[in-house]
């Protein structure tokens, strides 16, 4: 069992940390639906038919498709009946516009077929028989390729979901997408293709972070280094957690007539940076001991905690009553926030007890001033450092802590380190808190790479986060030369093992160990 990489997260609490077979299988069976969809889109598309609406479904689908664990049964069979009638519709335009043009239609041999009599346990068969069969399609070696892809797919459905919640699309990233999934369709299909359309995927996946932090530069402000609250005082409260900005900012503006105070938790730490957020007389400070902690950080919270768009929470273990969400489908036992009016989540706040004392607590720092950034990357270029570590980025399990204490212990005083995570407050480390937001971390990334090539033989990346995104990051990475990656444990809930080890095989991507074997790794280069 995985445990080695989080302390008191959610597998340790829930004593498992391996996906259930079910929610492989509705997974797959979704997928599968998906890519049929994706076919008929872009048959569509050939004759200057854009069906937007069924783009985003889609988009949407796979960006959530995580969250299938925390549905109820007839939250999924009606998920599964919107995708099918989106299937059914496009199928149908495409056989009509083709009739009417008299042009050939090519047919999908094979579609999935759903009844009103179709129930949970058919679709789990059916996701049963779809692994067997893609196993089958692709063999032994092509099978990790095309996981591969769909992990990147998920990646980049995350941020052009960030995206849409900005009021800004991608249409080149949409059609990468459809086109992935389309690659999928196939009955053969070469390993060169699958990378190709990995490759494309992943530069618009770095595309969509800086189109990301364009927007969210342009509504909350150029981020500043700012101190962040830890300590709560007694009052009402509200929690926001997950990391959708524009969701924290409506409650912001809703309580804004009440003296409830507001409390990020998990990725929303990077909200203080942003000027705009400081104007909020509401906002008291962060909750939380880190982004792995759902569990305790929320049984642990007096008050009411709104779950942000689009973020898959592990929340099946949790306790019911105060938790909302502004997600269209509600998690089982979580309240749907409908048409942006939080008097139910501030109605609960008010009934719920609060913090009846409050607590004092270290604060940190999250941000950093641009100009000083570039005089601290300036001063360690002119160090002529043998090596530039480049470390993160998001909190760390106590695993990790322990890691990276050893290591800066052992760092050699020629070297220097950049540290979006662990801050062991050394000279020779640069240390910068950007939260989990990629946008924000790939904004630093070009200024350092501005600096220092990518290709530089003195840079090492130790990659501590494992999520939908780090494949496609790595991708990204090495596509663009870099040389020497580590990436930590990867929880199977997040990335399958076998698939994992095939990446690192196919990237050439090493798995952290300990400090010591993994600094004497890269005194071999």
């Amino acid at each position: 069992m995985y445990n080695s990489g989080f302390e008191y997260n959610d597998c340790i609490a829930k004593g498992a940390c391996s996906i259930s077979p079910n929610i492989s299988s509705m997974q797959e069976v979704m997928f599968s639906l998906l890519r049929q969809i994706a076919y008929y889109l872009i048959k569509l598309r050939t004759f200057d038919i854009n069906k937007d609406e069924i783009i985003k479904d889609v988009i949407t689908e796979i960006a959530l498709i995580d969250a299938a664990k925390d549905l109820s049964e007839v939250q999924i069979l009606n998920t599964f009946s919107k995708q099918y009638t989106n299937l059914l519709k496009c199928r149908k335009e495409y056989l009509k516009v083709c009739k009417e043009k008299g042009a050939p239609c090519e047919d999908l041999k094979s579609l999935i077929k759903f009844s009103p009599k179709t129930n949970l346990s058919s679709i789990l068969k059916r996701g049963s028989r779809e692994f067997i069969h893609k196993s089958k399609r692709f063999g032994f070696d092509k099978k990790y390729s095309a996981e591969i892809l769909s992990n990147v797919i998920k990646s980049v459905c995350v941020n052009l979901i960030s995206l849409y919640e900005l009021n800004s699309v991608c249409s080149q990233a949409e059609y990468e997408v459809l086109t992935a999934l389309n690659i999928l369709n196939a009955s053969r299909v070469s390993a060169e293709k699958i990378g190709l359309s990995t490759a494309a995927l992943t530069k618009c996946d770095v595309e969509l972070l800086n189109l990301i932090y364009k927007a969210q530069i342009k509504k909350y402000g150029n981020i500043e280094k700012s101190e962040v609250s830890f300590s709560t005082r007694p009052n009402k409260a509200i929690m926001v957690s997950g990391s959708n900005l524009e969701d924290l900012n409506m409650v912001l503006e809703s309580v804004a007539s009440t003296d409830i105070d507001v409390y990020t938790n998990g990725n929303l730490i990077v909200a203080h940076a942003f000027p705009y957020f400081k104007n909020s007389k509401n906002l008291r400070g962060h909750f939380g001991t880190g982004s792995f902690n759902t569990i305790l950080d929320f049984a642990t919270f007096p008050g009411a905690i709104l779950l942000t768009k689009n973020e898959a929470q592990n929340i099946e273990y949790l306790y019911r009553g105060r938790l909302f969400t502004t997600d269209d489908i509600a998690p089982k036992g979580v309240v749907k926030i409908d048409n942006n009016d939080f008097r139910p989540l501030i109605e609960s706040a008010q009934q719920a007890k609060g913090f009846a004392k409050g607590q004092e607590r270290n604060s940190l720092y999250v941000g950093y001033d641009e100009n000083v950034f570039e005089e601290m990357l300036d001063k360690i270029i002119s160090a002529n450092p043998d090596k530039i570590f480049i470390i993160g980025h998001s909190d760390l399990s106590m695993h990790q802590k322990d890691y990276f204490k050893k290591f800066f212990s052992l760092l050699p005083k020629s070297s220097r380190a950049i540290s979006f995570s662990y801050n062991p407050e050394m000279d020779n480390v640069l240390t910068i808190n950007l939260g989990n937001d990629y946008a924000l971390l790939y904004s630093a990334l070009h200024k350092i790479f501005n600096k220092i090539p990518i290709t530089s033989d003195k840079l090492a990346f130790f990659l501590t986060k494992c999520d939908v995104s780090s494949l496609s990051n790595i991708i990204n990475l090495k596509n663009n030369g870099a040389k020497n990656i580590f990436l930590s444990d990867c929880p199977p809930t997040v990335i399958n093992p076998a698939v994992l080890r095939g990446f690192n095989k196919l990237f050439g991507i090493h798995t952290i160990t300990n400090p010591k074997d993994d600094l004497e790794l890269l005194n071999k280069y």
